[in-house]
């Protein structure tokens, strides 16, 4: 199924629209230096094919290296009752070797080999844009080594499956001091 236009609603309530400034103990300016992952509320996709699982992906478009994208957080393997995300679903369980959150999702460690970090734009770079994605898919992801999966295996596998998905846009800039 091709879908070009998100048919689910993604929210983050404490932060706003679309569009609106991150809080700042979402990002890097959080007393950890490191920020909370914020809140996020989500909708089921309007078609007849149940929901096999969800995927949520954080990536930053605009870091200072052209065609560039960071990753800061990829969790698969959601359960399809899931429509809420807190702080706590993606923090790493006991077993960093798992690469399952304390909630059970999977994730894909970040460049920083974390399931998430929050928004830390280079200072002065400007407004850099936060995308959170949901992708509802009509069947499960099965990898052999799931341990050891990579956001390739991720995108190619996802072909095909994609039943639905929605955005939510969060912005963070770092001026100079």
């Amino acid at each position: 199924m091709y879908l070009p236009q998100p048919n689910m609603v993604l929210e983050a309530p404490e932060c706003g629209i679309s569009g609106s400034a991150m809080l700042a103990l979402h990002t890097c300016l959080a007393e950890d230096g490191i920020g909370k992952f914020p809140k996020l509320c989500w909708s089921s996709p309007p078609v007849g094919i149940p929901v096999k699982e969800y995927i949520l992906l954080c990536e930053d478009p605009d870091p200072p290296i052209p065609s560039m994208v960071i990753t800061h957080g990829l969790f698969y393997g959601i359960p399809p009752s899931t429509n809420v995300a807190l702080h706590d679903d993606v923090q790493p369980d006991r077993d960093p070797k798992s690469r399952l959150t304390l909630s059970g999702w999977r994730y894909v460690p970040n460049i920083m080999k974390k399931p998430y970090i929050g928004p830390a734009p280079p200072l002065g770079h400007g407004t850099h844009r936060y995308i959170f994605t949901i992708i509802a898919l009509g069947e499960a992801l099965e990898f052999d080594r799931p341990d050891q999966v990579k956001q390739k295996q991720i995108r190619d596998a996802i072909m095909g499956k994609v039943i639905g998905w929605g955005q939510w846009t969060g912005t963070f800039a770092r001026p100079w001091p």
